[in-house]
């Protein structure tokens, strides 16, 4: 049951994310527990919305602790996103040739993502996932995706930032 979660889980970030025709690490990225405002544990992410140096942040009051330690859990290992991910259109590169690429200068417009296997809430209504996305020469991003189930449709409700540079 859990799988065919996560088959939906990444075909919708693929669609969503233009990830198709980039390129993606083919193994799941490591968590980020801290960013330089706070650590990211599942009490910091419950917030409704708060200000911190200028800046609004909201959080995800709906998030389940089953559902974060679900993705604290899946992710202490990496895992061949390959088994999930079936899409022709996306690019999985082992490590090698993700950094192989990263530095040549022909692919310097082209992003690069990272995903981590998404965790789950026990009854597979929530998700919590995290996407990284880089360029050698433009901005580079991280989010962590607050991810709610309606019928068959996977739907992202919040997005947390972790950077941006």
């Amino acid at each position: 049951m859990r799988s065919q979660h996560e088959i939906e889980i990444f075909a919708t970030l693929i669609e969503n994310y233009s990830i198709a025709g980039e390129y993606l690490l083919e193994e799941s990225g490591s968590v980020i527990t801290k960013t330089s405002l706070k650590d990211i544990t599942w009490e910091n992410l419950r917030i409704k919305e708060t200000e911190m140096y200028g800046m609004r942040i909201l959080g995800f009051p709906e998030l389940q602790k089953e559902t974060f330690d679900n993705w604290i859990s899946v992710n202490t290992q990496p895992s061949l996103l390959s088994l999930w991910i079936n899409n022709p259109k996306v690019n999985l590169l082992s490590r090698a040739e993700y950094h192989n690429l990263f530095n040549q200068d022909d692919h310097r417009w082209s992003m690069f993502y990272t995903l981590t296997r998404p965790g789950l809430s026990d009854d597979f209504s929530q998700a919590l996932i995290q996407l990284t996305a880089f360029c050698p020469i433009t901005p580079q991003y991280g989010n962590l995706l607050y991810m709610e189930r309606t019928g068959n449709k996977w739907e992202t409700k919040l997005s947390y930032g972790l950077f941006n540079q």
